[in-house]
């Protein structure tokens, strides 16, 4: 088994592709590296905005105490709030001196300060912070202060640990994981090709000696790359000399509490997680190849159970014996507490186990499940009677292993989006906790000016009171009610409603028991109440959204209760403050979900679309240059009585039907399994739908004698005055249908596109390249010019599948030209000429 091991390991080192992998690693990091760097900043001026927010109330409160003072005096606990005031406006003067000096090491000077507040709010005065956000800043501190450390960037890290962390969750995800596993089942494929185990049979190996010396240097090759990946991530905090970063607390939210973990714990299981996860995967591949199966057949064996351990994991929660805990919704349940140390060391006996359970498998001769071919007897190709060419073309890209990879890729694509869209309704508590604390924060706030204003009106009571007694008029003085002491008791009570459902966080009807409190505590009147101008589409669309979402009984999607436009994107911000406000409001309305349909309208919303069609023209396409290089058979075919049209017509319509058979199956196999985790969803969610023209251009019908009333007699057609636009509501599946033409339309565009290429190129690399740069440039200038009067003819503004559909490319375009139709129909049509110049084209010579 030496002498294989030794044999393997000599062979893939001196693979090029190691060398290549290492240059990759490299730069991956350096970019990485690059672009945080640029971009770094966002923590400090979090921090500037938090202080800077604490001092301004704090000035205001002084200034209030002062004049109070000076008016009527002040009681012994009112002297020492004050007194405390002061020494906390002193604390956050420095803290906000040393944060202009870009010096984070704040974390003694905010210990004193969250000192200090507890002093003053034991006094009788007016408090103006949430004590439970106090309460974490204090336990973060306290950890700084112990390890000696400052804050630090955690959004863009660079030069710390938490940027080895960053790469950590790159360097070892899932996708790397897969991605190992089709290196090793290519691999296999090709050695067993080559005869690789012929040879070592001849050798007068046994079985399991063979195949055990085969998996162990892919075993040492898992550690190798862990080894150097985690190397290369720790230089930067290595060289500039922030290694003690490790101790860097993270805040992980736990049900209802945020617990603090140092980043060391990421570090040290992501990469021990992710080894043995695939080291469990190398393990079963090559069980499976032993038997003979083929590569299609191992795939799905080897995901199935992995899909079902992800929707358990969903469904039922954390259980210690899963292993996709390995790589995937682990930081919750695990790295809070030391419970990951036994479910390693768990894991690692089950790889164990793995690893002597093979060995019977290994000796084995008789179980295969499969009967070898050999290939001297392999089953000749005989094609049917019918579409002889395009079953020519499927098989030759068949045994390439084309159509298998970009199946793999497809259903990559489709079911990353969907994991990554449910993993973000996963991390819903998190989200809730921070709306929740946000909310309450902005209570505090509001009883400080409340309370302020209802001592102010005492105090003008005392001294018309004094003024009264000081006249020695007989009448007796009537005080008149606090009218800022019912406010603040309805604050309070809000306050403390929060806070109970704070406590709720995690129950399986929680998402609904928070929209009822939010509906409980924010009372708006209806935009019809408002004046016209102040009509603006996200006001309206969401009231109107929480009409019809009442009306057809269906639950409205998590979390917030607005249906942010397009109009308020924070890209459309005037200067900094816009921005956060623009930002803040759609991170407080963004929308979530775990059904088939939601995870669609995610998919299309995002354009991952794109990312398949790549697919398609890198891998599974084919043109007549394919016929020229880099495999020439050109020459063949001029022997044989078939018409350059004829292959070229194949062609073209292999692409076709490939491209959507495959889109069909992946997305249906995705559209399945997601079914099964979070159910179908509402077809009927009604979705917000753009429409160009404006209430004076007389698109939008006469509205209804009842002024409280917006809705047009055009069923359902609203008009804004605020944005100057009209919008209507149409059902999730219609637009979902919709999205699916345009992107038949889109796949028939450009697969005439590609044919076209590859007529007159004599390189398929070389049709590729082109083919995507001309996607790249038409996409690109659809874009930076989507309001020029001709841009509505340019197939390529038609990409951008969900905005075309929802109306809003009509609004950028400014042209009612630009719609889901007419884009359909250009798409088509374009198709339809390229196809027909390809075809009229004068043969290429070869």
């Amino acid at each position: 088994m030496r002498k294989i091991i030794a044999f393997m390991v000599k062979g893939i080192i001196k693979s090029k592709y190691v060398l290549w992998l290492s240059l990759v690693l490299i730069v991956f990091i350096l970019l990485l590296y690059g672009i945080n760097t640029t971009q770094s900043g966002a923590t400090k001026k979090e921090l500037q905005a938090t202080f800077e927010k604490r001092l301004e109330n704090i000035d205001f409160l002084i200034g209030r105490a002062l004049n109070k003072k000076r008016n009527i005096g002040l009681s012994e606990e009112a002297e020492r709030g004050l007194d405390s005031l002061l020494i906390q406006e002193e604390y956050l003067k420095t803290i906000e001196s040393k944060l202009n000096d870009e010096d984070l090491d704040i974390s003694s000077e905010n210990l004193d300060y969250i000192k200090e507040y507890s002093v003053y709010e034991s006094t009788i005065s007016i408090p103006y912070q949430n004590i439970d956000v106090l309460h974490i800043e204090q336990r973060k501190a306290e950890i700084l202060k112990k390890y000696n450390l400052s804050y630090t960037e955690q959004e863009t890290p660079y030069n710390t640990a938490l940027f080895t962390k960053k790469l950590f969750q790159l360097l070892f995800s899932p996708i790397t994981a897969f991605l190992f596993l089709l290196i090793f089942i290519y691999k296999y494929k090709s050695d067993e090709q080559n005869r690789i185990f012929d040879f070592l049979k001849v050798k007068s190996l046994s079985n399991p000696v063979i195949y055990y010396g085969y998996l162990i240097p892919f075993l040492l090759i898992v550690v190798g790359y862990i080894i150097l990946a985690s190397f290369l991530s720790f230089l930067p905090p290595l060289v500039t000399g922030n290694l003690k970063t490790i101790h860097y607390p993270i805040e992980v939210v736990v049900g209802a509490d945020t617990l603090m973990v140092p980043v060391w714990k990421w570090l040290l299981y992501m990469p021990i997680g992710w080894g043995i996860f695939v080291s469990l995967l190398l393990v079963s591949a090559i069980c499976l190849f032993k038997q003979r199966f083929s590569m299609g057949t191992l795939l799905t064996i080897i995901t199935l159970p992995l899909v079902i351990a992800y929707i358990v994991s969903v469904q039922f929660g954390f259980y210690i014996v899963n292993p996709i805990h390995l790589i995937v919704s682990y930081e919750m349940h695990l790295l809070p507490t030391h419970h990951f140390v036994p479910y390693l060391v768990g894991m690692s006996v089950l790889l164990i186990i793995f690893l002597i359970a093979s060995y019977p498998v290994f000796k084995s001769k008789g179980l295969y499940l499969k009967v070898p071919v050999l290939h001297s007897i392999r089953k000749q190709y005989a094609p049917k009677n019918r579409w002889k060419l395009i079953q020519f073309e499927h098989l030759k890209k068949k045994r390439k292993g084309h159509v298998l990879l970009s199946l793999i890729l497809l259903v990559g694509i489709i079911g990353g989006t969907y994991i990554f869209v449910n993993q973000q309704y996963q991390n819903l508590p998190k989200t809730y906790l921070l709306v929740i604390e946000e909310q309450q924060n902005f209570y505090v706030e509001q009883q400080m000016h409340w309370k302020v204003l209802e001592e102010e009106f005492d105090m003008e009571i005392e001294m018309m009171r004094a003024d009264h007694e000081k006249s020695g008029e007989e009448t007796e003085f009537v005080s008149a009610e606090n009218p800022y002491t019912i406010m603040i008791e309805n604050m309070d009570l809000s306050y403390r409603l929060l806070d109970d459902l704070m406590n709720e966080i995690g129950e399986k009807n929680f998402p609904e028991k928070f929209r009822e409190t939010m509906n409980t505590i924010r009372k708006e009147p209806s935009y019809k109440e408002l004046d016209r101008n102040l009509w603006d589409v996200t006001v309206m669309a969401s009231e109107e959204q929480q009409r019809i979402l009442a009306e057809k009984e269906i639950t409205p999607w998590p979390i917030g209760p607005l249906w942010i436009s397009h109009f308020q994107d924070p890209s459309t911000a005037l200067n900094d403050v816009h921005y956060t406000i623009l930002k803040a409001n759609q991170e407080r309305n963004t929308k979530y979900g775990n059904s088939s349909l939601f995870s669609v309208y995610k998919y299309l919303n995002w354009n991952m679309m794109l990312f398949g069609m790549g697919v398609f023209i890198l891998l599974l396409w084919t043109s007549l240059s394919d016929e020229r290089q880099p495999n020439p058979s050109i020459n063949f075919m001029k022997t044989k009585t078939i018409s350059f049209r004829s292959i070229y017509v194949s062609k073209w319509a292999y692409n076709l039907m490939i491209a959507y058979g495959l889109l069909v199956l992946c997305g249906g196999i995705v559209f399945l399994f997601s079914s099964l985790i979070g159910g179908i969803g509402e077809s009927q969610y009604p979705i917000l739908v753009y429409a160009t023209g404006s209430y004076e251009d007389g698109f939008t019908l006469e509205l209804s004698p009842d002024v409280t009333s917006n809705e047009s007699a055009d069923d359902g057609v609203f008009y804004s005055y605020g944005d100057n636009v009209n919008f209507y509501f149409e059902s999730l599946l219609m637009l979902i249908m919709k999205s699916g033409m345009l992107i038949m339309a889109q796949i028939f565009f450009l697969n005439s596109l590609f044919s076209l290429v590859g007529r007159w190129v004599k390189n398929q690399y070389v049709t590729i390249i082109i083919t995507l740069l001309l996607v790249f440039t038409g996409y690109f200038l659809a874009s930076q010019y989507t309001s020029a009067s001709y841009m509505f003819l340019n197939p390529f503004t038609y990409f951008d599948t969900w905005n075309v559909v929802d109306g809003w490319k009509s609004i950028v375009a400014n042209s009612a030209a630009v719609n889901f139709i007419n884009g359909s129909i250009i798409l088509f049509v374009s198709g339809i000429l390229l196809f027909i110049i390809g075809l009229l084209a004068g043969r290429r010579k070869a």
